[in-house]
């Protein structure tokens, strides 16, 4: 999954403070200095209430009160998709279940047309595309409670690739699903992106998750959250198997979490109790 030398978002001394119930400031993110290549993969790990899901939420736009910038290099970030053309997207597939139980799955993937001017046979060549990218395309009529959590978690997927977003926005979408269908989502999602070329942001808690599906690891230091290390995913194969019989797996698994458990340590020797600076008061 390597991707081109052209960045496509240039984040530049991002931080982020919240005021708690209290008046005080809490600094969720601090001094985030990171640029992402079109077309790259990149997972977010770090302690609990590091700001991971903090960084997602100014990315999609959905929280604009900040310091330093977030860069768009719109010309690389739409690449050769003239549809694309003219406008910023991203698109967010969330932990929990998003599809809506009243809908079918097809109209589930439609709902991320709302904004768009598509026409009617477009937009149904684009519900097929995705569906079949997803392995859905025998069940666009199926509702959701006819289908497993990892159908469903699929579905919002294929909503937001539908969109032709040009940054994928992934929190924790592998979280609720159990070990064994994990396991597949994580290799379907390889597939996908393979076709796809997306630019992502996947947030996660799974260290072995972010080294599988990434093409480098960011890891956030405990809040404030800054950027400890950065790691690019040197393994090969074609497979989830593969991937994880390469030795290089192995260490570099090892290597981040020895970084975040250190990290954890530190935060909590140095707060006992909850103070500021705990991992256990923060922000996710």
């Amino acid at each position: 999954m390597k991707s081109s030398d052209t960045s496509a978002v240039h984040i530049d001394d991002l931080t982020k403070v919240f005021l708690s119930r209290d008046g005080r400031g809490v600094h969720a993110l601090q001094n985030i200095d990171l640029d992402v290549r079109s077309g790259e993969v990149v997972a977010i790990i770090g302690p609990s209430g590091c700001g991971k899901s903090s960084l997602l939420r100014i990315l999609a736009g959905l929280d604009q009160v900040y310091e330093g910038r977030v860069r768009w290099n719109l010309a690389a970030a739409e690449g050769n998709d003239k549809s694309r053309r003219g406008r910023l997207t991203s698109a967010t597939v969330f932990q929990s279940d998003s599809t809506l139980p009243w809908m079918t799955v097809e109209k589930n993937v439609r709902i991320g047309f709302a904004k768009l001017r598509l026409d009617r046979a477009d937009a149904a060549a684009r519900v097929a595309d995705v569906l079949q990218l997803v392995g859905l395309s025998e069940f666009p009529k199926a509702y959701p409670h006819e289908l497993s959590g990892g159908m469903r978690q699929r579905v919002a997927i294929a909503r937001a690739l539908a969109t032709r977003p040009h940054l994928l926005l992934m929190d924790e979408p592998l979280a609720a699903l159990d070990a064994q269908t994990r396991l597949v989502m994580q290799q379907e999602l390889i597939d996908i992106w393979r076709q796809t070329h997306s630019t992502v942001f996947y947030v996660t808690h799974d260290i072995e998750e972010a080294v599988t599906v990434a093409d480098r690891v960011v890891v956030l230091s405990a809040r404030p959250g800054r950027v400890r290390m950065v790691r690019d995913v040197e393994t090969t194969g074609a497979s989830v198997t593969e991937l994880r019989r390469d030795p290089a797996f192995g260490d570099l698994t090892v290597e981040l979490w020895n970084t975040i458990a250190g990290e954890v340590g530190g935060s909590l020797a140095a707060a006992p109790n909850g103070e500021p600076g705990s991992t256990k008061v923060g922000v996710a």
